[in-house]
């Protein structure tokens, strides 16, 4: 016999479509989304470590080389195609000055 899961269903299922409808689950999803695409489609970006700053909804990659960032910025193009979700994207180097994709 089972007890207590049939009455909780309804009321997970309503906690579930509101979790699912949230602004902040959505915002959550298409940042991942970003990432997941920036990796999949610039192997070089998959040496670099990538940063959301929801405070001022930022990316910031972080290079490993200044070669590796000079070869990111070369593509800055995809970059801010890719994340044009994002409202700044900032390459930051070792050793250097960041580089703002996009201000």
């Amino acid at each position: 016999m089972m007890t207590g899961t049939n009455d909780q269903d309804p009321l997970r299922t309503q906690l579930e479509a509101e979790l699912d409808s949230s602004a902040w689950l959505q915002k959550f999803k298409a940042i991942n989304r970003l990432l997941h695409s920036l990796k999949a489609e610039i192997d070089d970006i998959q040496a670099c470590e990538l940063r959301w700053d929801t405070s001022c909804n930022g990316l910031t990659i972080h290079c490993s080389s200044i070669e590796l960032s000079q070869q990111l910025q070369l593509k800055h193009d995809k970059i801010l195609s890719i994340a044009n979700y994002a409202d700044c994207i900032t390459l930051v180097q070792p050793d250097s000055s960041k580089v703002v994709l996009k201000p």
